[in-house]
């Protein structure tokens, strides 16, 4: 009978796992369609698995061995070009969120935005960063032993830049 209790904690983890909202591109694309009733004008989407960021990281490391996002293994990043007559183009706080911890959820007249994670012991394992502006919306998830303070400083940078602020921060990986 002991021997069945972790196996029981095993399932249960696991089916809560699979109930957490997927967030990818392609999820975004859809809730664009969703909200707005059109695919989006233009789109840059990219993935980058284990290999490849392990590539940009020692590329990027300097002298000091300091690597900008420490930790990272895999990162998304989707960029829409979405034209709203008022207001954001659209609202990511109404995005259905499950098995997430949300670190920001925010909308005002001119933009959305939304900062959820999933924490892997004292670190964070997969960061989700959502935003909306009049013109643009911008989707980046985040997955590794990620720095505890990324999650706000990124909500920060959301909020107070917006989409294309954060767009700027994460193109810094790429150099």
């Amino acid at each position: 009978m002991r021997s069945r209790i972790p196996l029981a904690l095993t399932l249960i983890a696991g089916l809560a796992l699979g109930c957490a909202t997927n967030f990818s591109p392609e999820m975004m694309r859809s809730q664009i369609q969703a909200q707005r009733g059109t695919d989006p004008r233009a789109a840059f989407e990219l993935s980058l698995g284990r290999f490849t960021t392990m590539m940009i990281k020692s590329a990027l490391a300097g002298e000091d061995g300091e690597l900008p996002f420490a930790g990272l293994t895999s990162l998304e990043v989707a960029v829409y070009e979405v034209q709203a007559p008022a207001g954001p183009a659209i609202d990511v706080t109404r995005i259905p969120v499950r098995g997430w911890d949300p670190v920001l959820r925010a909308h005002n007249e001119s933009k959305s935005a939304m900062v959820l994670i999933r924490p892997n012991g004292a670190d964070i394992g997969d960061l989700v960063v959502v935003g909306a502006g009049p013109a643009k919306v911008i989707y980046a998830r985040l997955r590794g032993a990620l720095n505890p303070e990324l999650p706000v400083e990124l909500g920060r940078v959301l909020q107070e830049g917006g989409p294309d602020e954060v767009q700027r921060v994460l193109s810094e990986l790429g150099g």
